[in-house]
Formats: structure tokens, sequence, C-alpha cells
């Protein structure tokens, strides 16, 4: 592959629901642009895009998959997207590293589920933003219900192709820029005629619609069409890509990926419309520990700067890491700064990629991608830069987890390998996280939903030779007292020679939420030592991590130590530190105690139909409403919901939202549990207990 200036690059990122057709749009792109010899298929797990062993299985997209051709003096590099809402983390870690997301919509279905959240995600990362309408030779398919569904949805759609037959026969498209009738066939051949008589109306309605939204998009366009009601073809590509670089104007273009239709189209529009690195405003950096904001030139000559937006591993090759570079020019035998993890990287092993197959290249510049393997210390997240001029580029924001569930392992001695592998893995794909409990004794394991934590597990299975399954994760009460008390602890032993004593008055009083452990001395007259007042303190603080009542952490109390007996052979540290241990212990039994659990902070985003069942939901779940807000289409509910009840809510709600509804959550305080609740976790303590014994 020869050498692109970054004027002749185009990042593209495609995007959309899951079974639009994105994997078949980029297979059918890479084979128009001779990048393949055969197009691959989904269904038979061939593509180019799709090859990682959970993705033939599934026969969809998990992984956001890098592809590159060149077609009519341009360099593409595509990136495939899961549409599936699971691996979201893959989409937004694609397009922090794009210059133009291309929504991929279903010919028959129109805009689904996700496709709405992927768009939403482009809006956050301010790209430029089109449609392809795919699936047009599909039966039912509905190219005039897509176009009115955009334009309510989204609106500022821009049609520049008129889908004539959709349906099994589609076989026609007016293309409205250039004003003439494309007849497909076999191939993707095409075939430019004259626009006929009886097309001529629709045509020239959506000649002038187009006309009229490339004016809005410039004032001096404006002007002029105000003055002429018209514009020339010259001002309307002027337009056309004003409006899209600004993200005013969404062009819409239609095919059938799987015959060919309209790709070679499609292609021709991004290379001669969309953005090229050198189009986009520069890109941000600041300097090594420090908030100062560095602008870079996308210039090949210029410093290096290149970000890992996506590290994977595969067999055989090892670690690969997926990078943009944003400045400068990476070339083989560099040695490059990692300026996130302050060490450095030699550059021997680098990649144009195409899915599963990779090219080897010795340089890549500024404003293209590649791949690196084997790097010995960078992740995704990670900046590489030159070793004398250092900055840091902002990593991809990944979505906050929405599920979270426990590991433990199938095997017994296998916790800590299970472990290693998973904070291997997740050094790669930070999309899930993974951390350790100490209070709880679990590894939990956080992520986008099910899917995506069953795949987490096959790797770990596949690459680490060790199975583990997921279960609910414990609820992190905490025990405290609402009355106050008074207990006398005493330690006593005597088993020849020194023995051990130690007595201790204790008073518990209870604090307001939050407040924490205060010990208070008040001995006076030396009842006990002062040298072993802070052995009754330990004796407390040890208590408090064990809990009394149900076995949880004891929160939010004043101890004071008022009184106590020492012997002057006999008494030790160890002999106080019991007798605190055991005057706490029988006080909480006097005091009235209650049990504590962690209220969450939870934000709903669901469509207006479904806000009655989502508020229901949230009422059987012990939860308060706080709040609702309106956000277009969509109604936001603030609400405060105890964690015991959050176990996989973000299942429940796809399900009551058909998909559509979203959470996020933090934690806000803690409450008394109901009696009922507190009763059940003493008798499940006690049996434990029981059996332990």
């Amino acid at each position: 592959m020869k050498e692109y200036s970054p004027s002749a690059i185009r990042n593209v990122g495609l995007i959309g629901h899951g079974s639009c057709g994105k994997t078949s749009l980029a297979e059918a792109m890479l084979f128009t642009m001779k990048a393949i010899e055969r197009m691959g298929s989904v269904d038979e797990g061939s593509s180019h895009s799709d090859f990682m062993k959970e993705e033939i299985e599934r026969g969809s997209s998990i992984s956001a998959s890098l592809l590159s051709g060149e077609h009519n003096k341009f360099k593409f590099n595509i990136i495939d997207t899961p549409g599936f809402s699971d691996f979201s983390g893959e989409v937004r870690g694609a397009l922090s590293v794009v210059d133009f997301a291309l929504t991929v919509i279903h010919g028959v279905a129109g805009i689904e589920v996700v496709t709405e959240q992927v768009w939403e995600y482009a809006q956050e990362e301010e790209l430029p933003r089109g449609f392809f309408v795919n699936m047009m030779d599909k039966e039912n398919a509905n190219y005039d219900r897509v176009l009115e569904m955009l334009e309510s949805r989204f609106g500022n759609t821009a049609i520049l192709e008129y889908a004539v037959n959709p349906g099994p026969n589609f076989d026609k498209v007016l293309d409205i820029l250039n004003m003439k009738l494309l007849t497909f066939s076999s191939g993707g051949k095409v075939e430019i005629s004259e626009i006929p008589g009886d097309l001529q109306d629709k045509a020239n309605e959506l000649r002038e619609a187009l006309v009229e939204r490339a004016a809005e998009a410039d004032d001096a366009l404006l002007e002029k069409f105000f003055e002429e009601m018209e514009l020339s073809d010259e001002d309307l590509r002027k337009g056309l890509k004003i409006g899209l670089m600004k993200g005013t104007m969404y062009p819409v273009m239609c095919g059938a990926a799987t015959a060919l239709y309209g790709v070679a189209q499609l292609l021709d529009f991004l290379g001669g419309y969309g953005p090229s690195p050198a189009d986009v405003p520069p890109h941000k950096a600041t300097k090594p520990e420090s908030t100062d904001v560095v602008e870079l030139t996308c210039d090949p000559t210029a410093s290096l700067a290149a970000l890992v937006f996506k590290t994977t591993t595969e067999a055989h090759v090892g670690e690969m890491s997926f990078f943009r570079v944003y400045s400068g020019t990476l070339k083989n035998g560099d040695e490059a700064a990692n300026t996130v993890s302050d060490g450095h990287e030699k550059i021997n092993q680098m990649y144009f990629s195409l899915g599963k197959q990779r090219n080897a290249v010795d340089h890549v510049v500024a404003g293209d991608m590649g791949v690196l393997v084997k790097l010995r210390n960078t992740h995704t997240g990670d900046t590489l830069a030159d070793m004398k001029n250092p900055v840091v580029l902002e990593p991809p924001k990944f979505p906050e987890p929405s599920i979270r569930s426990a590991v433990i392992s199938k095997g017994s001695g296998d916790e800590d390998k299970i472990a290693e592998g998973l904070n291997t893995l997740q050094k790669a794909d930070p999309t899930f996280t993974i951390t350790y409990d100490p209070e709880l004794a679990q590894t939990i394991l956080s992520g986008q939903g099910d899917a995506q934590l069953a795949v987490v597990l096959s790797r770990l299975k596949d690459r680490f030779g060790v199975e583990a399954e997921l279960i609910p994760p414990k609820i992190p009460y905490r025990e405290t007292i609402k009355s106050t008390a008074e207990a006398e602890g005493k330690h006593k032993k005597q088993s020849g020679g020194r023995g051990q004593f130690g007595v201790a008055f204790v008073k518990l009083e209870p604090r307001q939420r939050g407040e924490g452990y205060e010990f208070v001395d008040a001995i006076v007259g030396g009842s006990i030592p002062r040298q072993f007042i802070p052995a009754v303190d330990k004796g407390i603080q040890e208590s408090l991590d064990k809990g009394v009542i149900a076995g949880y952490q004891f929160v939010d109390v004043k101890a004071t130590v008022y009184d106590g007996k020492f012997h002057p052979v006999d008494s030790d540290e160890f002999s106080f530190k019991m007798a605190g241990s055991f005057a706490f212990r029988e006080a909480v039994k006097k005091a009235k105690t209650v049990i504590l659990e962690p209220i969450y902070d939870v934000e709903i985003k669901c469509p207006e139909e479904n806000m009655g069942d989502v508020m229901g939901d949230i009422s059987s779940r012990r939860g308060k409403v706080m709040n609702m807000d309106t956000d277009g289409h969509w109604q936001i509910i603030k609400a405060k919901i105890p964690l015991a009840e959050l176990y996989k809510y973000a299942n429940t709600l796809r399900s009551i939202t058909s998909g559509r509804g979203m959470h996020r959550r933090k934690f806000s305080h803690y409450e008394d549990v109901p009696g009922d609740i507190q009763a059940k976790l003493i008798e499940e303590y006690e049996a434990k207990r029981a059996e332990g014994n």
C-alpha cells in the first residue's frame, strides 16, 4: 500500500443496531476496494472483521475491527463496531478515533434500540454523521418509511439517494446530487442514465429539499439562495461539505451491501465529502503531569503523538495494540515514550489491519491507523509519544458498568489464576472492570451486560485454562445501634504460672449516620493503666470489623471506656484487648440494634411509553422516585434504590423497555433495612454460625 497524506485518509466508523448489516457492508467495501478477492459471509463465519471464536459462534460482532483499503486516491480505515449494547464500550473506543460515523440502518426495521444509543455516543464525540440505509433488497423494505423515521428522530437529513424499487427486485436508485438514475446489476455494476419522466417530479422534490439544506449550512450560501432561489452544483457541493463538517446535516444514502449495490457510490461520497484528519480541528493533548493543553498538528513531520485505542490478544501472535497517529510519524526501529506508564517501547512490528489479516508496513503517518505487536507495557488508552517532546492524549471514554457479578472458581485452587487472568484481560480491555472487595471477600466483575461478562469468562478459559462462574455479589450491609448501653468485659485466664486478667467497662452511644467510630478514654484514678487503654480500643475496633448481630461491619458508634480492673502481674495488652472486645459485644446485645443497607442513586433513561412500567418496577424494588425530567422523547427518572434490589437490573430494564432503557448508578448513603429483611439476615447468620460450630 502506498503512502497517503493526511488529506487523503478517511477514518470511518460503522455504527448501528445489531443485524443491520454493518459487517456485510464492511466486507462489501473491502471487496469494492479490491482489498480482498472474495467476500466473506457473517452466516458462514468467514467475514474479515468477525473472525474471533466468540463472534463466529454468535454470528455477530462483539469487538471493533479495523479494516484498511484504497479507493480512488483515498485510503480508508473502516472500523466495524458491535451492534449490541453489551459491547457498547467497543463502540466508544472506535468513535474516539474516527472522523466520521456512518450509521447503518436496517431497510425493513428502520431505527432500532442501539441505533439511538450509538448515535448519542457519536454526538458526544462531536463527529460528523451520516446514514446508509442497507438491505433495500429485502422483503418489506420501505425506504420512505425509514426516511420519515430518520427525519423525525434525528432531523437535518440530506437525502442524496432515493431507492426507486425497494424489495426483492431492488436495482434502481435516484442519484439526487447528480440528478441521474443508477441501475445496478450483478457484482455492483451500475448503469447511469437520465431520470425517466415518471420519476422526475420525485427527483425534483428531493433536489429542492437538498438544495435548501445545503443553503442552510452557510450564511453566504443562504443569502445567495434567497436571492436566486437556486444554488449551482458547485455551491450545492460546498454547502453539503460544510453542513457535514459542522454536524448540521446528515447525508442519507442507500443500497444492498451483500449484492454490492450502492457500495462504490458510498465510497465515492466518503472520499469526496467525508472529513479527512487534516479537516478536523487540531487534537488536544496535555504535557505529562500537567494540565497545560497542547494542540497537535496533523503533520507527518511534527513530533510523534499516537493513541492506543484498543488492545487484543490472538493465539500465535500475542498482544496487538491498535493505534491512531495524531501527529508525526511512527516508524519501525523508533523508540517511543509511553507517557501514561512512564515507560518506553521499541517499535519493531507494525501492520495495516485487514481484520484477521495484517499487512506489514515500516511507518504510519499522522492521521493514519495501524497495529503494533508485542509491546512490553502498553495498554488501551496509553499514549506513545516523542521521547524528547512527550504529551498525553485523552483516552477513550468507556461507559460506566451497568451490571456486576461475583466470580468464583469452578475448580479448587484456581483463585489466583483467575485473578491473574482477569487482571491481564482487563488491562487489554478496559470496557469491563475487575475488583477485589476485601470486605466481601469476593472478586467483582462489572460490565455492560451478561453477554459481555460471558465473553470475558470464555477468554479466561481459552487463554488461561481456568473455568469460572458468576454468582450474585454479596451486599455490604452495616450494623449499628440506636440506643445507649453499657457492659462489662472481663478476660480472666489462669493455667499455672502467670495468668491473664483484664476488666473494662464500656458505654456505647449511637452517632449520626456517616460519622464513623469514636473512642473516648474516660478512665480516672488509674483503674486501667494508661498503657493498656489503646488495647481496649483495639479490641473494640476488631469487633467492629466482624460485627455482632449478623456478621457485618459495625459503624457510627461512640465507645467510652470509663472504668476497669487490672492485676499488677497478670494484666497485659492482650487481656485488655479481649476485655474491650467482650465489653463491646455485650453492650451491643443490650442496645437497640439495626442493620443498614446501601442505597444507590439510580438515573434511568427510558421512552415515555414505558415510564409507567419502569416506575412500577422501581416501587417493587423498594425504590423511591425522587425526580422526573424530559430529554426529547426520553424520560429521565431519578430514584433511590437499595443495592440488594439492583442485581441484573439492566436486564430487567431492557426487558421492560424492549431494549431501549438505560441506567447508571452511584452510591448514595446507608439506611435501615425493613424489619423482615433484618430478621432474615440475622437468621441466615445464626444458621451459618451453627454450621461452622
